[in-house]
């Protein structure tokens, strides 16, 4: 699996001409780098004495960040596993009309997997995001510019997962399901986005 490789050897397999992993798979890296920073945050400011009004919210967000992180290192395989079913769809013979039939409800589900885990990505680093803003103003100041950095790696994370989404819906031919997915997905980003707003201006506000 991806995530069994080293740091150095996931990056050298994503920079071959392997197709995957793809964008897809570095969107949800980045969403699980981004959750492992919310929960170092989290670890930074709870059991410090002087936080200990805020220590239960600390370890709860602490702990969501951990199980944040473990999803999305799941979907970093997953999102290769399922562009690789659709090329396996695209492989498939089309010399008879039984062929072609086959295939194409072949492509078509394949292709609605490779919409639904990167939709998927986003909807956790929605999640992400908003732990991310609940460390904003309680967490541990020393460490404030490592939640800017986690809504940085958050809005990436989400846009980029959103791209590949959208590239398998265009070749979709389920009508209702482009509509319901591009809805959730549109929601789920905008979710993001004001959170990294959020963090971008107070981030802002605190290093001028």
């Amino acid at each position: 699996m991806l995530t069994d490789l080293t740091l150095r050897d996931f990056v050298k397999e994503l920079g071959s001409s392997s197709p995957a992993p793809g964008g897809g798979s570095a969107a949800a890296l980045a969403g699980a780098l981004s959750s492992s920073l919310c929960s170092m945050v989290a670890s930074l400011t709870a059991g410090k004495e002087r936080f200990k009004d805020v220590w239960p919210e600390m370890q709860e967000a602490g702990e969501t960040s951990r199980q944040l992180t473990e999803k999305l290192i799941e979907l970093v395989n997953q999102d290769a596993e399922a562009y690789n079913r659709v090329m396996e769809a695209v492989k498939m013979p089309k010399t008879t009309e039984d062929e072609k039939s086959l295939r194409e409800k072949a492509m078509q589900d394949a292709l609605k997997s490779a919409c639904r885990v990167p939709l998927e990505t986003v909807e956790t680093v929605a999640k992400v995001a908003r732990v991310m803003e609940s460390l904003l103003f309680k967490c541990n100041p020393n460490a404030i510019t490592d939640v800017g950095s986690a809504g940085r790696l958050a809005w990436a994370a989400a846009h980029a997962a959103a791209y590949n989404v959208e590239v398998n819906l265009k070749a979709i031919s389920d009508l209702t399901f482009v509509e319901e997915t591009r809805k959730k997905l549109q929601f789920e980003l905008s979710q993001v986005e004001a959170s990294a707003i959020v963090a971008e201006a107070e981030m802002q506000k605190r290093l001028s």
